[in-house]
């Protein structure tokens, strides 16, 4: 099995929201502001206020996430973008991640599989591959960057 770069996307993310859960975990919102995604064959922009990252924390500041949004391509095409993962990383590192403060990429692990729903046509190959990635949250945003399993 070999990974191939397919894309990288650029996210402005809005308000930071919580809901404190009786279970003992956080469920977090996060709203799209903006974004731009480009590869090797795709390029565009991710749509305003489309979707969002709705993270399930842990007490212990790790968790899952899942995410849903909107894509459209430089030539007019829409794609669902959907992607599930997993965060975790040392107690440092989460209080810095949750005050929203930069961190070092490197410090914890963020790593997730999307799915696409795209049209038929040039962008039919996202609706017929395995993709995973990697996260980086930084103050304003975050990047993603996912490769095609080949």
């Amino acid at each position: 099995m070999k990974l191939e770069f397919a894309l990288e996307f650029r996210i402005a993310l809005g308000a930071r929201m919580h809901i404190e859960l009786a279970e003992g975990y956080t469920r977090g919102a996060v709203l799209i502001e903006n974004g731009t995604f480009s590869g090797p064959s795709i390029a565009g922009r991710i749509v305003e206020k489309s979707g969002g990252d709705f993270p399930m924390v842990r007490q212990d500041g790790s968790g899952r996430f899942e995410s849903q949004y909107l894509l459209e391509t430089d030539d007019g095409a829409n794609i669902l973008k959907r992607s599930t993962g997993v965060r975790h990383a040392p107690p440092e590192v989460v209080r810095k991640l949750m005050a929203q403060e930069p961190v070092d990429p490197t410090s914890y692990y963020m790593r997730m599989t999307p799915r696409f729903e795209a049209p038929a046509g040039p962008y039919d190959w996202l609706n017929r591959t395995i993709f995973v990635g990697v996260g980086q949250r930084n103050p304003t945003g975050s990047i993603f960057r996912f490769w095609k399993v080949v």
